[in-house]
C-alpha cells in the first residue's frame, strides 16, 4: 500500500527504517544503543548459501541501519516549508501531532513511550554556520576542549547539553495507525523514532525524562532506571524564550504501563 504524506504540499511517501543508526547527519552525532548488542550472526541461518525466508544475511554494522527521527517545527528552517510551526514530523514527512490552532495553548497530547535515552555534549555553532558541530560523549571532553555549559558575561555558553531518546509512538488516529508498522499486543499501532532534545527541549523535555529515571523510573532494588515502564504524553506551544517566539515541548508521566505491555516493549529492541 502507498505510503500517504501528510504535508501541505503533495510529496512522494517514504519507506520507515527499522533500526537505529548511530549518527545522522540532520542530528550530528546523537545516537541511543537500540542496535548495539545487534549480532549479526542471529540474521541468517548457519550453512546456509540464501538467507532463510523472512531473514536478512550479510555482514551489517550500524552505519546499515536507520529510525526515523521526530521534530518539533519551529517558524523558521527547513521543516517550516512543508508544515505548520508547532507541528511533531516523523521522519521529516509525516505530521503525529498536528499544531494548535492557538499557538498560544497546549496542543492535544500524543502518547508516547521512552525506551532509552543518551545524554551527550554538542558544540554551540551559530544558527547559520554550514559547520557540523563537534559532539562529545563526556563533561570532561568538553573541558579538554576549552569549553563549558554556563552563560559568562552575558555570552552564550560554547557549549550544550543534549538527549536522544528512543521513544515510542503511538498512533494518534485511524488514518496513522496504517502508516505505523509495530502492532502492540493491546490492538494499537506504534512506530519507533528517535528525538534529540536540545536547548529549550532539552530544558523541558529532557530534564523530565532525566528526573522520571532517577526517581519514579528507577528500580529501587536496583538502582537502575526502568524508562520503558512509564506512560508519557507529549504537548507542543509556542513561548517567548528571550526575544525569539520558539515552539516548546511539555513531556509528563502519567504512571506506568500494565505488567503485559511492559513484556511487549522489551521484545522490541
Amino acid at each position: 500500500m502507498a505510503t500517504t504524506s501528510f504535508k501541505k504540499d503533495k510529496t512522494s511517501g517514504a519507506d520507515i527504517p527499522v533500526c537505529a543508526s548511530p549518527e545522522s547527519a540532520s542530528e550530528g552525532s546523537a545516537s541511543v544503543p537500540a542496535c548495539s548488542s545487534l549480532n549479526n550472526h542471529q540474521l541468517t541461518t548457519p550453512n546456509s548459501e540464501q538467507p532463510a525466508i523472512g531473514a536478512l544475511a550479510g555482514d551489517f554494522g550500524e552505519e546499515d541501519f536507520r529510525l526515523p527521527r521526530i521534530n518539533i517545527c519551529q517558524s523558521v528552517g527547513p521543516l517550516s516549508e512543508d508544515f505548520d510551526p508547532g507541528a511533531i514530523v516523523l521522519n521529516k514527512d509525516i505530521i503525529v501531532l498536528p499544531a494548535s490552532a492557538d499557538p498560544k495553548v497546549w496542543s492535544d497530547p500524543l502518547n508516547v513511550t521512552i525506551l532509552n535515552a543518551q545524554k551527550k555534549f554538542q558544540e554551540s555553532l551559530p544558527y547559520d554556520s554550514d559547520d557540523m558541530p563537534e559532539t562529545v560523549d563526556t563533561l570532561e571532553e568538553v573541558h579538554e576542549r576549552g569549553g563549558w555549559l554556563d552563560w559568562r558575561n552575558d555570552e552564550k555558553p560554547p557549549w550544550r547539553p543534549m538527549l536522544t531518546a528512543l521513544v515510542l509512538i503511538e498512533a494518534p488516529s485511524e488514518e496513522l495507525s496504517e502508516e505505523f508498522s509495530i502492532q502492540g499486543t493491546d490492538g494499537k499501532a506504534y512506530e519507533l523514532a528517535l528525538w534529540t532534545m536540545k536547548g529549550s527541549a532539552y530544558s523541558r523535555a529532557g530534564k523530565a525524562i532525566n528526573t522520571s529515571a532517577r526517581f519514579a523510573l528507577r528500580n529501587k532494588e536496583t538502582g537502575l532506571a526502568e524508562l520503558h515502564k512509564g506512560k508519557w504524553t507529549l504537548q507542543v506551544r509556542r513561548e517567548k524564550l528571550g526575544t525569539n517566539l520558539v515552539f516548546v515541548p511539555r513531556l509528563r508521566q502519567h504512571g506506568k504501563h500494565a505488567d503485559e505491555f511492559i513484556e511487549f516493549i522489551t521484545t522490541l529492541l
